[in-house]
């Protein structure tokens, strides 16, 4: 029985609710409890509550009926049955000597929902027992029984990654120690990026936590992580109807993103289909698929909600399914779950980009297929085949969009780059190069060395980039394009002394290319465009660089860029320095 300070907790306690969404589409997922009204207990903190609870030995208490509460507050959602109750779970409660299994259960049933609906959250915050404990709670109790797990706060411990080997979790919660302005830190970009590719490796969802402003999400979504949490998509609430089944704002931001996010064109038409079977299935059911198809050489299990769990491959029951007693020897094996012969399997969402899915698949050396979700339910597979059909065909459009002389980008992708740029709030620099007298050059020594000015521009470029994130392009002729995403670090003067480093390197490079008396009198005889002799100096190249997205934001159309455009190179061309900038519409030389 409770004292009075506990059942005055249970009595004044409430939950607040925050969604976790899916990162591409802004469609909620789950909500995370959070318990609220605890200082009218006399508790100054969360913490407080369950320790002080864990020392009087009454934790499991407690929690079954803070639990309640909150599964209770859960139901009234109108969308309950169609999304996850996030529940933070103290592991020290297998240690209470009350503590039994099979409550949530019946808690579920009077409110008529399923086990699939709750995630618990393990937290790396008490390491008492920590094997015994989380062992036995995860694995044999709740994991077990067909609840979602989650680690929580991953990261900020010393054992996480031990956690993460011993639990086999459904889900990773990412701190907000590593989100808060990751967009400005290479080292949490590295560390979260490093959590990910490991999840990505073992069929885990990462969740971001604490996340709180655009920036921040835009940046979780390059690095692939698959939904998130916090105040940029909503402040916990108390009223259960302030949550929303789809947060717009997300949505729209994901789409904005969409071009450069890379996603299969059309995947829809590439995704193959396969019968699944559920993890309560009898395995009866997955000899008729196996036998049906010959074809098909696994079947998809899923929990029943439609999260993919794995395959289960026909070489691994082969030798059980042609004999009467191989069938019985495989059904005491299931015992009424197929989950004891699931094998993992990699899945992706239909939003992902190609290089995140193929990363994916190559994680998976075991099967020769990926399994595809939309809002972490399975819609279907792709084989190892439509994977190198998708690579091939990118490859061929790519290739067809290549400068046939130089191998770099053409129009199209040029074209992409700055229509994107534009509609970004990140750093871009986009810098045109157009060649000074490259016709009388050309009409002076002919065409075959005019190729080989055009080729060794292009070499130029590919050796002077000093980002990761940089468009080569060849628009045509002598005119190629350069465009960078920057970092937030990147600074103007960084482009500026690469461009410049460009021009100088071409100005002096491409004097070997000149006859000696050419060279030594510094300028050739051409005739000009109206037929008449005339002199013209060694062959430079100019440049005209846009920035955009230091600390300003411009509305420009395709019209209004091409006449800046237009300006700069003709300021750029009577510069000294051949190079000329704009930002906010002002001309720097």
């Amino acid at each position: 029985m409770l004292n009075e300070r506990w059942q005055k907790l249970i009595e004044v306690a409430d939950f607040a609710f925050q969604p976790i969404v899916n990162i591409y589409t802004g469609r909620l997922y789950a909500v995370e409890a959070l318990i609220r009204n605890y200082e009218a207990a006399d508790f100054n903190t969360i913490d407080a509550v369950f320790d002080t609870a864990f020392s009087e030995k009454v934790l499991y208490s407690v929690d079954i009926k803070l639990r309640e509460k909150a599964i209770h507050k859960f139901s009234l959602l109108p969308f309950a049955k169609h999304v996850k109750l996030f529940y933070n779970l103290d592991n020290r409660i297998t240690m209470m000597p009350d503590f039994k299994s099979g409550y949530t259960c019946e808690l579920l049933s009077t409110y008529d929902m399923d086990f699939s609906n709750i995630c618990f959250e393990l937290s790396e915050k008490h390491q008492v027992g920590m094997y015994a404990g989380v062992d036995k709670l995860v694995l044999n109790l709740y994991k077990q029984q067909g609840y979602k797990m989650a680690i929580d706060d991953f990261g900020v411990g010393f054992s996480g990654l031990q956690m993460l080997f011993h639990a086999e979790p459904d889900f990773i919660k990412i701190d907000r120690f590593f989100i808060n302005d990751i967009h400005k830190s290479k080292k949490k970009k590295l560390f979260v990026g490093s959590i990910v590719q490991i999840a990505q490796a073992m069929g885990i969802f990462t969740i971001v936590e604490g996340l709180e402003c655009e920036e921040e999400y835009i940046e979780c979504k390059k690095l692939g992580c698959n939904m998130v949490q916090g105040y940029f998509v909503q402040r916990p609430t108390l009223n259960v109807w302030e949550i929303m089944p789809s947060y717009e704002h997300v949505k729209n931001i994901s789409q904005n993103e969409k071009r450069k996010n890379g996603k299969i064109s059309n995947i829809e038409k590439y995704i193959q289909k396969s019968h699944p079977v559920f993890v309560d299935s009898h395995i009866n059911e997955v000899y008729e698929l196996l036998r049906g198809d010959k074809k098909t050489h696994f079947v998809p299990v899923l929990a029943r909600d439609w999260t993919p769990m794995g395959i289960i491959k026909d070489s691994d029951i082969k030798s059980y399914m042609y004999s009467n007693y191989g069938k019985s020897l495989l059904y005491n094996i299931t015992q009424g779950s197929l989950k004891n012969i699931v094998s993992h399997c990699g899945r992706a969402d239909i939003n992902d980009p190609l290089d995140k899915i193929l990363k994916i698949y190559a994680f998976d050396d075991d099967n020769d297929a990926i399994l595809i979700t939309e809002d972490e339910k399975y819609i279907g597979y792709l084989s190892s085949k439509v994977l190198l059909d998708i690579v091939n065909e990118k490859n061929i459009v790519d290739a067809k969009d290549q400068n046939p002389l130089t191998g770099l980008s053409g129009n199209r992708i040029i074209n992409e780059f700055v229509a994107n740029a534009m509609e970004s709030k990140d750093k871009v620099m986009m810098a045109y190069f157009d060649f000074d007298n490259f016709k009388p050059f050309n009409d002076y020594y002919g065409f075959r060395k005019g190729d080989r000015a055009i080729t060794l521009f292009a070499d130029i470029l590919r050796s002077s980039i000093g980002f990761e994130e940089c468009l080569i392009g060849h628009v045509g002729g002598d005119d190629f394009f350069l465009g960078w995403n920057l970092k937030e670090e990147d600074t103007f003067e960084k482009v500026y002394a690469i461009i410049l480093e460009i021009v100088s390197k071409f100005s002096e490079d491409i004097k070997s290319f000149y006859c000696e008396q050419g060279l030594s009198s510094g300028y050739i005889m051409a005739k000009n465009r109206e037929g008449a002799l005339q002199k013209f100096p060694l062959m430079t190249v100019s440049a005209a660089v846009i920035c955009h997205g230091f600390g300003y934001q411009h509305d420009f159309d395709d019209n209004e860029l091409n006449e800046i455009f237009g300006v700069l190179k003709k300021t750029a061309k009577a510069s000294l320095n051949h190079i000329a900038c704009v930002d906010l519409g002002v001309i720097k030389n």
